[in-house]
């Protein structure tokens, strides 16, 4: 099923990003490199147990 969600979002969907130069948002989160950002999603499994499951799989047939 395909649904399309543009009307629920055509308020954002156009959006730029925010832009913070020199603001206390900025001073409290400073823009990360790619290289850490790259660590924070790595281990994101969205299947938690899948290799697992796989792994078993092939033990019994």
């Amino acid at each position: 099923m395909i649904t399309d969600y543009s009307e629920s979002y055509k308020d954002i969907i156009d959006k730029q990003r925010p832009i913070h130069d020199g603001d206390e948002f900025e001073a409290r989160h400073p823009k990360m490199s790619i290289e850490n950002r790259a660590k924070i999603f790595a281990p994101f499994a969205a299947l938690k147990g899948y290799e697992e499951a796989i792994d078993e799989t092939a033990k019994n047939h």
